[in-house]
């Protein structure tokens, strides 16, 4: 039968429900179409902009320098990077790791930067001494595992007397840290990748060019992988602009995405020329106010306020001053276990409705909130207001619970919750649960518990009062009906 071809309109009726990769795959294969699947609305259910790869829904684009050694011998290293895609640095024509993009902001882009990347230095003589001691220290960490007695040769012995020997003890720690579980063979293809890098100094040096040819490679993954390679005529990061602007650039109208994830903190994230994004999550790391600013410029207006904000940061107050910050209707923090400093400073000053400190950090002793509970007692907050703090232990937070028991305001209590009177309208309920780990193996510095706090209706306390709080004698206000109404003695 053959086959019988979708007339235009027709297309222009399905392309708006197609998923959008499938949508930019027919119009990469299909030009003559092109133009009339960009002027289409484009909807996302997730998009990601990593240092790595960019990801549409379930689908994965990754950019990489392929290096082709022809009948040559392959490094066992190269051959390892070749297989996950390429490498995702760029290469002179020695051989030698260079950054050409990493202060070259080009039209459309964001730049996330906090001050201007030096890395310079990486190229120089000063860096291939570095290398050398990384290499001497290697070897020796692999002759202990083979139980050899290490024996100093030339390509190792300027390592000794060089101008950075100084901090050979701080580095050979750090290595003897990130090799203590790994296999001999993650040592050997460090070394190789080691010496990989240091004979590309001496072809510099020489002026031999690299001993192989390299592509740049087009990795999809969706799960199934396609590749495809191009000469490597240009750097990069501009081959990561190109392939943007071909997958979400140059649209007749703004793209609407409900999951926006941006694994990219002070460098240059790539983006089309005059995309605009309609957004209703988003997830960042480590951004302070200008890169939330900068950021600002490709959203459309009607995306603010944030739905829910994700955030993976410290407690520096610089990160909370922006209105995108401020204003979220939920804020997720994910903080670092390993500080110590107070948070409860930042909490007070929060105003977004709905808030989740996911884990407790170092501060000793553990932070209980009770400075956090009693300004929310005597400033109030908006109804509906709930923050949540991970806490490790269950002690810290039946301590802050019992510590609230003994007033006045008690309107009822259970083991894990205890409501407090602020008037005839609002109730603060203060309580903890259990976290669920969802199977996932719980570390040392993990949070195992929530301590919430919520500011309700008095209305809303019909489910808690007919539950297992034992409710002490008050009278209070139904909202709506404005009807007195008396809870029952358990």
């Amino acid at each position: 039968m053959p086959d019988i071809p979708i007339q235009y309109e027709s297309l222009k009726a399905i392309l708006p429900y197609m998923e959008p990769n499938t949508r930019f795959q027919i119009s990469l294969r299909m030009p003559s179409i092109s133009s009339l699947e960009s002027r289409i609305p484009l909807k996302i259910e997730k998009l990601t902009f990593s240092e790595l790869f960019t990801e549409v829904n379930k689908v994965s684009y990754q950019l990489g320098v392929h290096r082709d050694y022809g009948r040559n011998d392959i490094p066992s290293d190269v051959l390892k990077v070749n297989s996950r895609g390429g490498s995702f640095e760029d290469f002179d024509q020695y051989g030698v790791i260079i950054y050409p993009g990493v202060n070259n902001v080009l039209v459309g882009d964001i730049d996330l930067r906090r001050r201007i990347q030096h890395n310079d230095w990486l190229i120089t003589e000063e860096s291939e001494e570095y290398l050398v001691q990384q290499l001497r220290i290697l070897k020796i960490l692999l002759s202990e595992r083979l139980n050899l007695e290490y024996i100093e040769d030339d390509e190792t012995k300027s390592a000794i007397d060089g101008r950075l020997n100084r901090s050979n003890a701080l580095l050979e720690t750090t290595y003897r840290e990130i090799t203590l579980n790994e296999s001999e063979e993650y040592i050997q293809l460090q070394i190789q990748s080691i010496r990989d890098r240091l004979s590309a100094f001496n072809n510099r040096r020489n002026n031999q060019n690299r001993p192989y040819t390299a592509w740049i490679q087009f990795t999809t993954r969706s799960p199934r992988k396609t590749i495809q390679r191009v000469a490597y005529n240009k750097y990069l990061y501009e081959a990561k602009k190109t392939v943007l602007t071909k997958l979400i650039g140059n649209r007749g109208s703004n793209i609407s995405v409900k999951n926006l994830k941006i694994e990219i903190h002070n460098q240059i994230l790539r983006f089309p020329v005059g995309t605009i994004l309609n957004i209703e999550n988003l997830e960042v790391l480590c951004w302070n106010s200008l890169a939330f600013e900068r950021f600002k410029e490709v959203i459309h207006p009607s995306s603010l306020p944030i739905q829910q904000l994700k955030i993976a940061i410290n407690n520096s107050t610089d990160y909370f001053q922006h209105n995108i910050v401020r204003e979220a209707k939920s804020l997720i923090i994910y903080n670092d276990p390993s500080e110590n400093d107070s948070w409860s400073p930042i909490l007070l000053n929060l105003t977004n409705r709905r808030v989740c400190l996911e884990n407790e950090n170092a501060l000793n002793p553990a932070n209980n909130y009770l400075d956090l509970i009693e300004n929310w007692l005597q400033q109030g907050r908006p109804v509906g207001t709930t923050f949540c703090m991970g806490v490790k232990s269950e002690e810290t937070v039946k301590h802050c619970l019992d510590s609230r028991r003994q007033r006045q305001e008690v309107l009822g209590s259970s083991e894990k919750q205890v409501q407090l009177c602020i008037d005839a309208v609002f109730i603060f309920n203060v309580s903890y649960e259990l976290i669920e780990q969802r199977g996932r193996l719980v570390r040392e510095d993990d949070s195992k518990w929530w301590l919430r706090l919520k500011y309700v209706f008095v209305e809303d306390l019909t489910v808690i009062i007919h539950s297992n709080l034992v409710v002490s004698h008050f009278v209070y206000f139904n909202y709506k009906s404005l009807q007195m109404v008396s809870p029952k003695e358990n």
